[in-house]
């Protein structure tokens, strides 16, 4: 007795997405889960920088997104280099009026802060005018205060 063989066609129970005429090897999309054949699925790219970066993911032509212009930066040309001391042909630049009496360095040991004719008034202090006693005196007169 002769035994037929059945012809089953292959990938029939898988879904939508793959070839179900063809033997070859089914993958998984990464962004929809659907079944697809192997030749369908395809890296998915991004803008890094200004080049196309594999993501990492690989999906189904219908799921593949085209990859966004917003992410690539624009391309920007860099500053000129600038001259020292240039000097265009034909212009000159305008001469301001000089500063009266900032011309000459001040010396701060030459500026006498106090009149030494009158000596300053000071507030009195404990019933004493402060202004006739020397330093010493000061002292002795606030180690006496009781708070």
């Amino acid at each position: 007795m002769a035994t037929s063989l059945k012809v089953i066609p292959v990938n029939t129970q898988m879904g939508d997405y793959v070839r179900k005429d063809v033997i070859e090897p089914i993958g998984t999309c990464d962004y929809s889960g659907f079944p697809f054949s192997r030749s369908d699925l395809v890296k998915q790219y991004e803008w890094r920088g200004n080049q196309l970066v594999w993501t990492g993911a690989i999906v189904g032509r219908p799921f593949v997104d085209e990859p966004n212009e917003q992410n690539r930066p624009p391309q920007i040309k860099g500053d000129p280099k600038a001259l020292q001391n240039p000097r265009p042909f034909g212009i000159e630049t305008p001469q301001g009026p000089e500063a009266i009496g900032n011309s000459s360095p001040v010396i701060l040991e030459d500026i006498n802060f106090t009149s030494e004719d009158i000596p300053p008034v000071l507030p009195d202090f404990a019933g004493q005018s402060v202004s006739n006693i020397d330093a010493r005196e000061r002292l002795e007169s606030l180690h006496q205060i009781k708070f």
